[in-house]
């Protein structure tokens, strides 16, 4: 009979790399059994060889009272297996140390990492000047893959701007470095995996390239022209998210163009969604499916005329609503519905029900405008007798509709679901 110890190495490698695809990052000190890889590892010599490689691969240092005497302790004690760090992730707090201790103990890992790749200390802006014995070390470290992350950028101190960036990644808020900074922190080879605009209205932006750009949040899109828009998104291939500004109303982008294509024959407009921001934040956002840039995030109110009573027509926009979204969906999207024409004159809680439950169901964040008010509140009054007590709540009937909702199995099964609707008067309530 054949045992686990009777395979050759390639196949014990992949065996014990499996065990490892949902395991978190190594973790000092402490969460050591939590690794399924551990305990292959103290069977014996053969395969804690072929295990340590992938054990220490990704590793996280935890915060300690003495973050830097956790680091130096768990460096000091495995110098041996340092060279088997890929990707080190620092999470200790660094306000207790002072800046010239920082910089000595961020280059005592790097010189003692000799395979590192990727290193991120979330706690640390890019742009002091006690960071260039930091950067220096970066860039004289023998690994070609080396990439230092910080988590943005603040005042850049002039003794950064004579030094090769190329192995530095940021996040850049642009309320903490201007356009022309920024420019000069390209030019020396900087990466940039994120941009928050703040709905800032100047476009210049869109003519650099940001190399390694992932996302993008509060851009109050580009008014000049559909072909520059498209420009920015070819030159920047890695791009997959884009959150948009409230003020964001510019209609001819790739997202907008392809949604109106897909909505046709019907005509919506894009709302804007203006109430608080938990939990879709601000703003509507679009994601790339392949080569496809589509609303994930999105309040549409339909515009066609629908004859009193026609539930059917509104099944159908709402079907072609879901279809234009993302197929599969990437992460659940939210979405926002709204008529304008008064649908909730005729439409029964029932109808409702039954439509979202036909082609919603994989909704998980549903914004039911007004007209889940109005169905609610003509319903409502029709159970009680004139003269009876009202139920008091902005919305009657609400969590009746909830509840009846959520007993369904297409939307039990998902395991959680958020709505909110408006009042007549325009207030939001949750459900």
């Amino acid at each position: 009979m054949t045992s686990l110890e009777d395979l050759p190495d390639e196949l014990l490698h992949r065996v014990i790399e499996s065990l490892s695809l949902n395991c978190k990052p190594f973790t000092v000190p402490s969460a050591i059994s939590r690794h399924s890889v551990c305990s292959v590892s103290l069977v014996n010599h053969r395969l804690r060889r072929l295990s340590l490689p992938i054990l220490f691969r990704k590793v996280s240092i935890l915060y300690d009272d003495d973050g830097s005497g956790v680091i130096k302790k768990a460096l000091g004690l495995n110098m041996h297996l340092l060279p088997l760090f890929r990707e080190l992730s620092i999470r200790v707090s660094l306000r207790s140390l002072s800046e010239g201790e920082i910089a000595l103990l961020l280059v005592d890992v790097l010189s003692r990492c000799t395979c590192l790749e990727h290193l991120v200390l979330p706690q640390l802006s890019f742009g002091r000047g006690y960071l260039l014995p930091i950067i220096e070390a970066l860039n004289s470290h023998p690994s070609d893959n080396i990439r230092l992350q910080f988590v943005s950028i603040k005042y850049v101190d002039p003794e950064l701007l004579n030094i090769s960036l190329s192995r530095v990644i940021c996040g850049w808020e642009w309320r903490k470095c201007f356009d022309e900074e920024m420019k000069l922190l390209l030019a020396q080879g900087m990466s940039i995996q994120s941009i928050c605009r703040n709905g800032h209205v100047d476009e210049s932006w869109m003519d650099m390239t940001y190399p390694g750009l992932t996302e993008i949040s509060g851009w109050r899109g580009n008014e000049r022209s559909l072909q520059s828009t498209i420009d920015f998104l070819l030159r920047h291939p890695l791009l997959e998210r884009i959150t948009l500004s409230e003020a964001h109303n510019c209609d001819m982008t790739p997202w907008r163009v392809a949604f109106t294509s897909k909505m046709y024959p019907y005509s919506v407009k894009i709302g804007k969604r203006d109430f608080p921001a938990r939990p879709w934040g601000e703003g509507n956002s679009v994601v790339k499916i392949g080569e496809e840039w589509l609303y994930r995030e999105v309040k549409v109110v339909f515009q066609d005329d629908v004859s009193h009573g026609d539930v059917e027509t509104v099944e159908t926009m709402v079907r072609t609503l879901r279809k234009a979204l993302p197929q599969p969906s990437p992460t659940y999207p939210c979405v926002g519905i709204d008529f304008s024409l008064p649908v909730g004159e005729y439409l029964t809680s029932d109808d409702l029900i039954g439509i979202l439950t036909r082609n919603m169901s994989d909704i998980r964040y549903l914004d039911l405008g007004k007209f889940l008010s109005d169905i609610l509140t003509r319903e409502c009054s029709r159970i009680h007798e004139p003269g009876s007590t009202v139920q008091e709540h902005p919305i009657p009937g609400l969590a009746s509709f909830s509840k009846r909702l959520r007993q369904l199995e297409a939307w039990s099964r998902g395991g959680f679901f958020y709505g909110r609707t408006q009042t007549r008067q325009g207030e939001w309530v949750d459900w």
